[in-house]
């Protein structure tokens, strides 16, 4: 298991949504394909709604850019 793997599970352990952000969205830097990127930027764009977290202007950008809004 990676460590962004490791990272991701601990934070869903510990309930760090506010981490979770940040860490989707490096897993969409990582991701193999267009596919699997947007995924993980759906998981940081809805956790950052939740949280009126400061990146998801940003991050809907980027799935804009995918045409996945």
């Amino acid at each position: 298991m990676s460590d962004l793997d490791d990272r991701l599970l601990a934070a869903h352990a510990a309930g760090d949504q506010w981490g979770l952000v940040g860490l989707y969205a490096e897993a969409a830097d990582q991701a193999n394909g267009v596919d699997a990127a947007c995924f993980f930027l759906t998981q940081a764009y809805i956790y950052g709604l939740e949280l009126a977290h400061p990146s998801v202007p940003a991050l809907h950008a980027r799935l804009d850019a995918e045409g996945r809004v």
